[in-house]
């Protein structure tokens, strides 16, 4: 067997591509996802790739929660991308009021299957509002599932 060596930022762009081609449902939206720096390179490409299935939205983390998770009730499978960690404290009523209770409140009728990749202490010179890690804050939360 071949051993692969992969840079993180490489291993994400990969996995995202590979999941897109397999189910057209997946789409990829957030703040810069499909600028010139690609989000430290982790989106590189996929907007060529995938046309109509990359979206960049406004300044609005709020708004983007909230259409991510009507778009999982729909059945698609959204993946929504935080530049920063810090960010996402903008949508932490529709993270934790709404994504991860709508399963339980619903009686398991209702899933809310979506992936929010959130970058925690990215480099140096972020500064204080750019390099907290808050995955022990998500982890205390039924109904999410954080993997760091």
């Amino acid at each position: 067997m071949k051993v692969r060596n992969l840079s993180f930022a490489n291993a994400i762009n990969e996995s995202i591509f590979q999941c897109m081609k397999k189910d057209n449902n997946i789409f990829v939206m957030g703040e810069g996802v499909g600028d010139p720096k690609e989000i430290f390179g982790t989106t590189r490409m996929l907007s060529k790739k995938f046309k109509n299935r990359v979206y960049d939205m406004p300044l609005s983390e709020l708004a983007a929660t909230g259409i991510i998770i009507g778009c999982s009730l729909n059945n698609l499978r959204p993946i929504l991308i935080h530049q920063r960690v810090d960010f996402s404290l903008l949508s932490l009523d529709q993270i934790i009021n709404l994504a991860a209770k709508l399963h339980y409140m619903s009686n398991g009728v209702h899933k809310v299957p979506i992936v929010i990749r959130m970058i925690v202490g990215r480099g140096w010179g972020q500064s204080a509002q750019h390099s907290q890690s808050l995955e022990v804050l998500y982890s205390h939360i039924p109904g999410l599932k954080v993997v760091i």
